[in-house]
Parts: structure tokens; sequence; C-alpha cells
């Protein structure tokens, strides 16, 4: 998780903000059922980047978790003032992800981690200043979740991007819980759409978790050998 603002703020206030942020999530997956405890989580202060294990449906992810995370993150705020908010950008992906000597490796990892600090999700929380959350997920999961109509969610309440950061160039879809994002002016909204992907990276030899296909079926999703990556930001 990535809170905004979290650089500005006083060492009294990193400690608030931490406990927050970790206390809003663990309460988001309560509420729908999801268990944070079996989440390979990799922690950074004002973030977290989560990998989530097999078999965890996505549409509870996209769906379910992230509903339950707006409610918690209200809740949160609800007695603060304007400044001592908390805002949170949260992305989703899904790919190959490893564990490496000194945190998670691999395409899934970089793919959400580019998203989640990416221009249009950073603008869409500029565009909305009474916003706490915006979601970002990747092309895949938008194609494969959302327009397929596996959740409860229009895909007209998301927002085509394009993504352009450091050496990651994709389409990922945005959306702002209770806001119109299409005619935000974002910091970045290209109007070329760049190619399909091709093949899947080779993970390298070693305990290695791969997505294999990304194919869903309604209801309960069983994604033998995939990974699921969140990363929440500001």
């Amino acid at each position: 998780m990535d809170v905004q603002g979290y650089g500005g703020r006083d060492d009294r206030q990193h400690a608030s903000i931490q406990s927050g942020l970790l206390a809003v999530a663990d309460t988001a997956a309560l509420r729908c059922g999801l268990d944070r405890d079996s989440w390979h989580r990799q922690g950074a202060g004002d973030g977290e980047l989560a990998i989530l294990p097999v078999g965890t449906p996505e549409p509870a992810v996209v769906d379910d978790y992230v509903r339950e995370l707006a409610a918690a993150l209200a809740d949160h705020n609800h007695d603060l003032a304007a400044e001592a908010r908390m805002r949170i950008r949260i992305a989703i992906h899904h790919g190959v992800a490893m564990p490496g000597a000194n945190g998670w490796t691999g395409q899934g990892v970089v793919g959400v981690s580019r998203l989640v600090d990416s221009a249009p999700v950073r603008g869409a929380l500029h565009a909305f200043p009474d916003a706490d959350l915006a979601v970002i997920v990747s092309r895949q999961i938008h194609t494969d979740v959302v327009a397929q109509r596996h959740t409860s969610l229009k895909p007209g309440e998301f927002r085509e991007v394009v993504v352009r950061q450091k050496e990651f160039t994709d389409v990922a879809w945005l959306r702002v819980p209770g806001h119109d994002v299409h005619g935000a002016r974002l910091s970045a909204d290209p109007p070329e759409r760049p190619p399909a992907p091709g093949t899947a990276p080779v993970p390298a030899a070693g305990h290695t978790y791969r997505a294999d296909a990304m194919t869903v079926v309604n209801g309960s999703v069983d994604a033998t050998n995939a990974v699921f990556g969140i990363k929440y930001g500001s």
C-alpha cells in the first residue's frame, strides 16, 4: 500500500498511517472472506505488495475486496480533517511472481508496480479531491474478469488509459468508486493504443509461480499455478 502525501507527513503521522493502512486492508479482507494471513506480503512503509495464493477467485479481489476496502477507508477517514485523510491507489494484475533474495521478482510484480505508480491513477486522485480510492486493473484483468461480467461492476465504470512507466507500456483500466472517470483530466492519457503483449515471459529456474492461463469461469475460479498481485499506492 502507498498513501498519498506520505512523504510530507511527520514521523508520528507516518506511524499512524502505517497502522491505519494495514487496519483497513485487514478489515476489507475479513469482510469479504479473504485470508490476508495466507498472502505473501511485502511491506514498504506506506505501501504493500501482496501475492495472493493459488485458487483465489479474481472476482472476489476485483469486486468484493475493492468494495470493502473503499468502505473501510471511508470509515477510517470519517472523523479526520481533510489534510489527515488516507487516500489509496490500488493496482490489480496477475502474472509471474518468484521469491527473490530481497523480495518478490517476476514480470507480474513489475507490471503491478508500474500500474500503481503510473500517471493515470495518480492523476485520478488529483482529479477527484474528495475520492479516497483509485483503482487500476491490468489489460488481462479487465478482459478476463470485468468485460466478461464475472463481477457486479459495469465495464462502463472503467476508463481505458495507456500506462507508460519506465520500460513498461500497456493499456490498463481505471476506476474511481463513486465517480465518473471518463470526463476527468488525467496527467497521462495518450491517444494511441500500444500493441497487445506477445508471449508470456519464461520464468527463471527455481521456485516459481506461473499463470498458465487467464481464462475465467463464472463462480469460484480454480486458478491453478496463478499469481494475483495487488499493490496499493498514492
